[in-house]
Protein backbone atom coordinates (compact mmCIF):
# COMPACT_ATOMS: atom_id res chain seq x y z
CA UNK A 1 0.00 0.00 0.00
CA UNK A 2 1.13 3.37 -0.55
CA UNK A 3 1.11 4.91 2.72
CA UNK A 4 1.10 8.34 1.58
CA UNK A 5 -2.45 7.44 0.74
CA UNK A 6 -2.80 6.97 4.96
CA UNK A 7 -2.84 10.82 4.50
CA UNK A 8 -6.33 10.95 2.63
CA UNK A 9 -9.35 8.72 3.82
CA UNK A 10 -10.80 8.09 0.91
CA UNK A 11 -7.74 6.95 -0.96
CA UNK A 12 -7.32 4.65 2.29
CA UNK A 13 -10.45 3.13 1.54
CA UNK A 14 -10.25 2.38 -1.91
CA UNK A 15 -6.49 0.76 -1.72
CA UNK A 16 -8.04 -1.56 1.13
CA UNK A 17 -10.78 -2.40 -1.19
CA UNK A 18 -8.32 -3.33 -4.04
CA UNK A 19 -6.26 -5.64 -1.51
CA UNK A 20 -9.19 -7.46 -0.24
CA UNK A 21 -11.29 -8.07 -3.65
CA UNK A 22 -7.41 -9.66 -4.90
CA UNK A 23 -6.84 -11.10 -1.57
CA UNK A 24 -9.82 -13.21 -2.33
CA UNK A 25 -9.31 -13.87 -5.61
CA UNK A 26 -5.82 -15.39 -4.97
CA UNK A 27 -7.73 -17.71 -1.92
CA UNK A 28 -9.49 -19.20 -4.41
CA UNK A 29 -7.08 -19.37 -6.81
CA UNK A 30 -3.35 -19.69 -5.38
CA UNK A 31 -1.10 -16.93 -6.60
CA UNK A 32 -0.16 -17.19 -11.01
CA UNK A 33 3.63 -16.89 -12.33
CA UNK A 34 3.03 -13.83 -14.22
CA UNK A 35 0.46 -11.98 -14.62
CA UNK A 36 0.22 -10.41 -18.38
CA UNK A 37 -0.89 -6.63 -18.54
CA UNK A 38 -1.66 -4.49 -21.42
CA UNK A 39 -3.35 -1.32 -21.21
CA UNK A 40 -4.77 -1.10 -25.33
CA UNK A 41 -7.50 -2.16 -27.33
CA UNK A 42 -9.22 -5.27 -27.96
CA UNK A 43 -6.32 -6.76 -30.06
CA UNK A 44 -3.59 -6.21 -28.05
CA UNK A 45 -5.16 -8.20 -25.52
CA UNK A 46 -5.11 -11.08 -28.32
CA UNK A 47 -1.75 -10.36 -29.20
CA UNK A 48 -1.10 -11.51 -25.50
CA UNK A 49 -1.82 -14.85 -26.38
CA UNK A 50 1.31 -15.38 -28.45
CA UNK A 51 3.35 -14.21 -25.31
CA UNK A 52 1.19 -16.74 -22.88
CA UNK A 53 2.15 -19.89 -25.81
CA UNK A 54 5.82 -19.04 -25.81
CA UNK A 55 5.79 -18.82 -21.66
CA UNK A 56 3.86 -22.33 -21.86
CA UNK A 57 6.49 -23.86 -24.16
CA UNK A 58 9.74 -22.58 -22.33
CA UNK A 59 7.77 -23.97 -18.99
CA UNK A 60 4.59 -26.31 -19.61
CA UNK A 61 4.24 -26.18 -15.27
CA UNK A 62 3.69 -21.75 -15.09
CA UNK A 63 0.36 -20.50 -14.19
CA UNK A 64 -0.22 -17.17 -16.44
CA UNK A 65 -2.99 -14.83 -15.79
CA UNK A 66 -4.15 -12.47 -17.42
CA UNK A 67 -6.98 -9.75 -16.60
CA UNK A 68 -8.23 -8.75 -20.04
CA UNK A 69 -11.02 -6.18 -21.78
CA UNK A 70 -11.73 -9.12 -24.20
CA UNK A 71 -11.70 -12.21 -21.49
CA UNK A 72 -14.32 -13.89 -23.80
CA UNK A 73 -11.86 -14.59 -26.44
CA UNK A 74 -9.21 -15.87 -24.06
CA UNK A 75 -11.85 -18.62 -22.95
CA UNK A 76 -10.99 -22.51 -23.15
CA UNK A 77 -6.70 -21.43 -23.98
CA UNK A 78 -4.95 -23.62 -22.53
CA UNK A 79 -1.81 -21.49 -22.11
CA UNK A 80 -3.40 -19.68 -19.09
CA UNK A 81 -4.51 -20.89 -15.72
CA UNK A 82 -6.75 -17.91 -14.87
CA UNK A 83 -8.19 -15.07 -17.35
CA UNK A 84 -10.56 -12.62 -15.51
CA UNK A 85 -12.40 -9.90 -17.41
CA UNK A 86 -12.74 -6.48 -15.69
CA UNK A 87 -15.75 -7.16 -13.10
CA UNK A 88 -11.88 -8.19 -11.39
CA UNK A 89 -9.70 -5.02 -12.45
CA UNK A 90 -8.94 -4.75 -8.81
CA UNK A 91 -6.15 -7.65 -10.00
CA UNK A 92 -4.23 -4.76 -12.54
CA UNK A 93 -3.59 -2.26 -9.48
CA UNK A 94 -2.97 -5.04 -6.37
CA UNK A 95 0.70 -4.55 -4.40
CA UNK A 96 -0.02 -8.23 -3.89
CA UNK A 97 0.59 -9.18 -6.94
CA UNK A 98 3.78 -6.59 -8.20
CA UNK A 99 6.14 -9.09 -8.33
CA UNK A 100 4.21 -11.16 -10.62
CA UNK A 101 2.80 -8.51 -12.95
CA UNK A 102 4.47 -7.87 -16.69
CA UNK A 103 3.08 -4.40 -17.60
CA UNK A 104 3.60 -4.94 -21.50
CA UNK A 105 3.94 -2.48 -24.98
CA UNK A 106 5.22 -2.38 -27.80
CA UNK A 107 5.92 1.28 -28.53
CA UNK A 108 6.05 4.53 -26.54
CA UNK A 109 3.63 6.88 -27.03
CA UNK A 110 5.50 10.48 -27.45
CA UNK A 111 2.12 12.88 -28.52
CA UNK A 112 -1.41 11.46 -26.91
CA UNK A 113 -3.30 10.53 -29.59
CA UNK A 114 -1.16 11.04 -32.73
CA UNK A 115 2.40 9.45 -32.59
CA UNK A 116 4.07 6.70 -31.43
CA UNK A 117 7.75 5.21 -31.45
CA UNK A 118 8.05 2.91 -34.06
CA UNK A 119 8.98 -0.52 -32.93
CA UNK A 120 12.48 -1.46 -34.32
CA UNK A 121 11.27 -5.50 -34.35
CA UNK A 122 7.82 -7.36 -34.87
CA UNK A 123 5.30 -6.20 -31.89
CA UNK A 124 4.93 -9.76 -31.04
CA UNK A 125 8.81 -9.75 -30.50
CA UNK A 126 8.87 -6.68 -28.44
CA UNK A 127 5.90 -8.23 -25.74
CA UNK A 128 7.57 -11.34 -25.15
CA UNK A 129 10.86 -9.99 -25.27
CA UNK A 130 9.54 -7.53 -22.12
CA UNK A 131 7.68 -10.49 -20.72
CA UNK A 132 11.33 -12.08 -20.64
CA UNK A 133 11.22 -14.81 -23.23
CA UNK A 134 14.25 -15.53 -24.76
CA UNK A 135 15.13 -18.26 -28.00
CA UNK A 136 12.61 -19.18 -30.63
CA UNK A 137 9.05 -17.76 -30.84
CA UNK A 138 6.50 -18.06 -33.33
CA UNK A 139 5.42 -15.29 -35.20
CA UNK A 140 1.14 -15.52 -34.42
CA UNK A 141 -1.80 -14.93 -32.62
CA UNK A 142 -4.26 -18.06 -30.45
CA UNK A 143 -7.74 -18.75 -30.24
CA UNK A 144 -9.55 -21.72 -28.93
CA UNK A 145 -13.20 -22.52 -30.34
CA UNK A 146 -15.19 -25.99 -30.14
CA UNK A 147 -16.21 -27.32 -32.78
CA UNK A 148 -20.44 -26.28 -32.54
CA UNK A 149 -18.72 -22.63 -32.83
CA UNK A 150 -16.06 -23.60 -35.36
CA UNK A 151 -18.79 -24.83 -37.70
CA UNK A 152 -21.61 -22.28 -36.98
CA UNK A 153 -19.44 -19.91 -39.10
CA UNK A 154 -19.76 -21.48 -42.17
CA UNK A 155 -23.13 -19.40 -44.02
CA UNK A 156 -22.15 -20.23 -47.77
CA UNK A 157 -19.96 -22.62 -49.65
CA UNK A 158 -18.00 -20.78 -50.11
CA UNK A 159 -17.40 -17.29 -48.41
CA UNK A 160 -14.83 -14.36 -47.61
CA UNK A 161 -15.19 -11.51 -45.37
CA UNK A 162 -14.53 -7.61 -45.96
CA UNK A 163 -14.33 -4.99 -43.34
CA UNK A 164 -14.30 -1.46 -44.29
CA UNK A 165 -13.77 0.75 -41.39
CA UNK A 166 -15.74 3.75 -41.47
CA UNK A 167 -14.51 7.26 -39.43
CA UNK A 168 -14.65 6.93 -35.74
CA UNK A 169 -16.57 4.28 -35.68
CA UNK A 170 -14.01 2.13 -33.52
CA UNK A 171 -12.32 3.14 -30.41
CA UNK A 172 -9.04 2.87 -30.85
CA UNK A 173 -9.64 4.73 -35.05
CA UNK A 174 -6.36 5.59 -36.17
CA UNK A 175 -7.52 8.03 -39.46
CA UNK A 176 -4.17 6.68 -41.32
CA UNK A 177 -4.99 3.39 -40.93
CA UNK A 178 -8.40 3.68 -42.99
CA UNK A 179 -8.32 2.78 -47.08
CA UNK A 180 -11.58 4.12 -48.85
CA UNK A 181 -15.43 2.88 -48.91
CA UNK A 182 -15.75 3.41 -52.10
CA UNK A 183 -12.51 1.14 -53.15
CA UNK A 184 -13.98 -1.74 -50.88
CA UNK A 185 -17.26 -1.51 -52.74
CA UNK A 186 -14.92 -2.13 -56.13
CA UNK A 187 -13.11 -4.44 -54.56
CA UNK A 188 -16.57 -6.58 -53.63
CA UNK A 189 -18.24 -5.87 -57.58
CA UNK A 190 -14.87 -7.29 -58.98
CA UNK A 191 -14.76 -10.49 -56.96
CA UNK A 192 -18.62 -11.37 -57.05
CA UNK A 193 -18.22 -11.11 -61.19
CA UNK A 194 -15.15 -13.00 -61.35
CA UNK A 195 -16.29 -15.98 -58.75
CA UNK A 196 -20.16 -16.17 -59.24
CA UNK A 197 -20.47 -19.12 -56.25
CA UNK A 198 -18.87 -16.67 -53.58
CA UNK A 199 -20.72 -14.93 -50.79
CA UNK A 200 -18.85 -11.98 -49.36
CA UNK A 201 -20.00 -11.04 -46.08
CA UNK A 202 -19.43 -7.70 -44.56
CA UNK A 203 -18.25 -7.57 -40.66
CA UNK A 204 -17.44 -5.22 -38.30
CA UNK A 205 -19.06 -2.41 -35.96
CA UNK A 206 -22.73 -1.17 -37.06
CA UNK A 207 -21.00 2.22 -37.94
CA UNK A 208 -19.09 1.05 -40.61
CA UNK A 209 -20.17 2.20 -43.92
CA UNK A 210 -22.25 -0.30 -45.44
CA UNK A 211 -21.58 -2.36 -48.84
CA UNK A 212 -23.77 -3.42 -51.37
CA UNK A 213 -24.31 -6.80 -52.79
CA UNK A 214 -23.11 -8.65 -49.89
CA UNK A 215 -24.29 -10.54 -46.43
CA UNK A 216 -24.25 -7.64 -44.16
CA UNK A 217 -23.18 -9.20 -40.54
CA UNK A 218 -22.13 -5.81 -39.23
CA UNK A 219 -22.75 -5.26 -35.63
CA UNK A 220 -24.62 -8.36 -35.67
CA UNK A 221 -22.37 -10.88 -34.51
CA UNK A 222 -20.16 -11.07 -31.09
CA UNK A 223 -16.62 -11.51 -31.36
CA UNK A 224 -16.66 -15.10 -30.81
CA UNK A 225 -19.42 -15.41 -33.56
CA UNK A 226 -16.89 -12.93 -35.81
CA UNK A 227 -13.93 -15.59 -34.70
CA UNK A 228 -16.19 -18.25 -36.36
CA UNK A 229 -17.27 -16.79 -39.25
CA UNK A 230 -13.65 -16.42 -40.17
CA UNK A 231 -12.69 -19.92 -39.57
CA UNK A 232 -14.76 -20.88 -42.15
CA UNK A 233 -13.50 -18.27 -44.93
CA UNK A 234 -11.39 -18.50 -47.48
CA UNK A 235 -10.00 -14.92 -47.08
CA UNK A 236 -10.40 -11.53 -44.97
CA UNK A 237 -10.03 -8.36 -46.86
CA UNK A 238 -9.26 -5.41 -43.98
CA UNK A 239 -7.08 -2.99 -42.94
CA UNK A 240 -4.09 -3.59 -40.08
CA UNK A 241 -6.34 -4.08 -36.59
CA UNK A 242 -8.13 -6.48 -34.58
CA UNK A 243 -9.23 -8.89 -37.37
CA UNK A 244 -5.98 -9.02 -38.80
CA UNK A 245 -4.84 -10.85 -35.24
CA UNK A 246 -8.30 -13.21 -35.27
CA UNK A 247 -8.27 -13.96 -38.87
CA UNK A 248 -4.49 -15.12 -37.55
CA UNK A 249 -5.33 -16.90 -34.65
CA UNK A 250 -8.22 -19.07 -36.36
CA UNK A 251 -6.23 -19.80 -39.62
CA UNK A 252 -7.54 -17.28 -42.03
CA UNK A 253 -5.61 -15.97 -44.68
CA UNK A 254 -5.86 -12.21 -45.28
CA UNK A 255 -5.61 -9.43 -47.67
CA UNK A 256 -4.11 -6.66 -45.34
CA UNK A 257 -3.91 -2.89 -46.37
CA UNK A 258 -1.08 -1.31 -44.55
CA UNK A 259 -0.16 1.24 -46.36
CA UNK A 260 2.38 3.88 -44.54
CA UNK A 261 0.99 4.40 -41.28
CA UNK A 262 3.16 0.69 -39.86
CA UNK A 263 4.45 -1.96 -42.34
CA UNK A 264 3.57 -5.48 -42.01
CA UNK A 265 7.34 -6.46 -40.71
CA UNK A 266 6.03 -4.69 -38.05
CA UNK A 267 2.75 -5.97 -37.21
CA UNK A 268 1.59 -8.59 -39.73
CA UNK A 269 1.71 -12.33 -40.87
CA UNK A 270 3.87 -13.87 -43.22
CA UNK A 271 1.16 -16.04 -44.63
CA UNK A 272 -1.13 -12.83 -45.69
CA UNK A 273 -1.12 -10.79 -48.85
CA UNK A 274 0.29 -7.50 -47.42
CA UNK A 275 0.44 -4.44 -48.92
CA UNK A 276 2.83 -2.15 -47.58
CA UNK A 277 3.67 1.51 -49.77
CA UNK A 278 7.12 2.72 -49.41
CA UNK A 279 7.34 5.68 -49.15
CA UNK A 280 10.28 7.89 -47.54
CA UNK A 281 7.86 9.36 -44.16
CA UNK A 282 6.81 5.42 -43.98
CA UNK A 283 6.32 3.79 -41.55
CA UNK A 284 5.44 6.91 -39.36
CA UNK A 285 2.66 5.42 -36.95
CA UNK A 286 1.16 9.01 -36.80
CA UNK A 287 -2.54 8.11 -35.92
CA UNK A 288 -3.97 10.92 -37.77
CA UNK A 289 -1.82 13.69 -38.91
CA UNK A 290 -0.28 13.35 -42.04
CA UNK A 291 1.53 16.01 -44.49
CA UNK A 292 1.32 13.94 -47.74
CA UNK A 293 -2.68 13.86 -48.25
CA UNK A 294 -2.50 10.07 -47.26
CA UNK A 295 -0.88 9.29 -50.19
CA UNK A 296 0.48 5.76 -48.83
CA UNK A 297 -3.15 4.59 -49.09
CA UNK A 298 -3.93 6.84 -52.28
CA UNK A 299 -1.22 4.49 -54.11
CA UNK A 300 -2.93 1.14 -53.40
CA UNK A 301 -5.80 0.43 -56.20
CA UNK A 302 -8.78 -1.84 -56.19
CA UNK A 303 -6.87 -3.66 -58.91
CA UNK A 304 -3.82 -4.47 -56.56
CA UNK A 305 -6.49 -5.78 -53.54
CA UNK A 306 -7.94 -7.87 -56.04
CA UNK A 307 -5.12 -9.19 -57.49
CA UNK A 308 -3.98 -10.12 -53.72
CA UNK A 309 -7.29 -11.85 -53.07
CA UNK A 310 -6.60 -14.01 -56.01
CA UNK A 311 -3.35 -14.82 -54.74
CA UNK A 312 -5.21 -15.93 -51.56
CA UNK A 313 -7.63 -17.80 -53.00
CA UNK A 314 -5.00 -19.72 -55.26
CA UNK A 315 -3.92 -21.35 -51.33
CA UNK A 316 -6.87 -22.84 -50.61
CA UNK A 317 -5.82 -26.34 -48.22
CA UNK A 318 -1.82 -24.66 -47.78
CA UNK A 319 -1.59 -24.94 -44.10
CA UNK A 320 -0.47 -20.96 -43.11
CA UNK A 321 3.38 -20.31 -43.03
CA UNK A 322 4.39 -18.89 -39.26
CA UNK A 323 7.40 -16.51 -39.00
CA UNK A 324 9.81 -17.34 -36.23
CA UNK A 325 12.67 -15.18 -34.38
CA UNK A 326 15.18 -15.45 -32.27
CA UNK A 327 15.47 -13.59 -29.30
CA UNK A 328 18.46 -13.16 -27.51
Amino acid sequence: MNWRNLLHPKKTLHALRIEFHALQILLKNGYPDVMLQFLGGIGDELLLSCVARELKKKKPSIKTWQVSSAAYLLRNNPDYSGVFDMGHWQLRYSNLLNSQRKKLKYSEQLIAGEFEAPPAEHILACLCRAAGIVGEIEIRTYYHQTDGEKFSGKLAPRQICVQSVGEHTHETWMGNKVWFHERFQEVADILRGLHKDLVIIQIGVEKDMPLKGVLDLRGKTSLRQTASVLSQSECFVGTQGFLTHLARAVECRSVIIYGGREHSWQSGYICNQNLDTFLECAPCWHWNECSFDKQCMKSITSADVVCAVETVLDKIGVPLETQTLNLN
